[in-house]
Parts: structure tokens; sequence; C-alpha cells
């Protein structure tokens, strides 16, 4: 990578960055204020920005390397958490692994709201379960799962 092109990189994946985490955060939005948002543009709404978020990743993992520093080619692999660190020594792979948290944790709020309210949950009783996906992914959907067994045993 030539010394212009690497001058370049750092900002465009800064670029990158901005875009998916604004993305995410509209997503958030439709999410947080569901049932304000009529039907149809919500599922646009939504749509779009996971499929942005998506789009980003592709990009990033088919196209990325050109983003790379000079002679930096990650290495590592997933079958250690050694090997995991090393691949996080790449800034790319960081952005790669952060759009990858910003789209599944969209999907999964996305899916707790439509579920709820596929079976009537109060929307604003789950708005902590959202801060939890939102902030950690998996703790608010074990809430969630929580909250729907409860309401299956009570029903």
């Amino acid at each position: 990578m030539a010394l212009s092109d690497q001058a370049q990189s750092a900002p465009a994946l800064r670029r990158i960055f901005r875009v998916a985490s604004a993305t995410a955060l509209a997503g958030w939005l439709v999410v947080l204020l569901f049932p304000l948002v009529p039907a149809m543009p919500r599922v646009g709404l939504l749509a779009g920005a996971l499929t942005l978020l998506c789009l980003l990743y592709v990009y990033l993992l088919a196209f990325g390397a050109r983003h790379d520093e000079p002679g930096q080619k990650p290495r590592g692999g997933f079958s250690t958490l050694r090997g995991v660190l090393m691949l996080f020594e790449s800034p790319r792979v960081v952005l790669v692994g952060w759009i990858h948290f910003l789209a599944f944790d969209l999907f999964v709020g996305a899916s707790i709201a439509t579920d709820a309210e596929r079976v009537g949950i109060t929307h604003w009783w789950l708005l902590p379960v959202y801060g939890l996906t939102l902030m950690y992914g998996p703790v608010g959907l074990l809430l969630y799962m929580g909250v729907r067994l409860l309401l299956l045993l009570a029903s």
C-alpha cells in the first residue's frame, strides 16, 4: 500500500465506523419507539438499517484489506483465545467485529419488539430489556426469554 493510500485508510475506517454507529442508533430509535412508528415505515427503516450494516460488514470482509496498514496482515484465528486476540490487533478487524455486534444486537432488539407486539407484551415494560440488549446483547435476550417463559407459565 502506498503512503498516500495509507493516509486515506484510517479516515475511511473512521467514516465507516461513524456510518455504522449512526445507522445502528437510528435503528435502535425505531425499536425504542416501536409502538409509535407505523408498521410499514418501521419495517422499512429496520430493514434498511440492518441491510446497510450487513453491507458494510461484507465490504470490510471482502475488500477491507486495502484499509490495513502497509505490511499488516491480520494474523490469528478462532481456535484459541490468543488467536482471537491477535486478530483484534488490526483496526479493520476490530471494526468488522464492532459492526457484527451492532447488526446482531439490533436484529435481536427488533425481533424482541416484534415478538412482544405479537404476543401482547406492553412495549414500555420492555425498555430495560432493550437497553440490556443494546449494551450486553445476550443479557437482554436472556431477560426477554425469561419474561416470555413467565408469561407462558402464568397463562
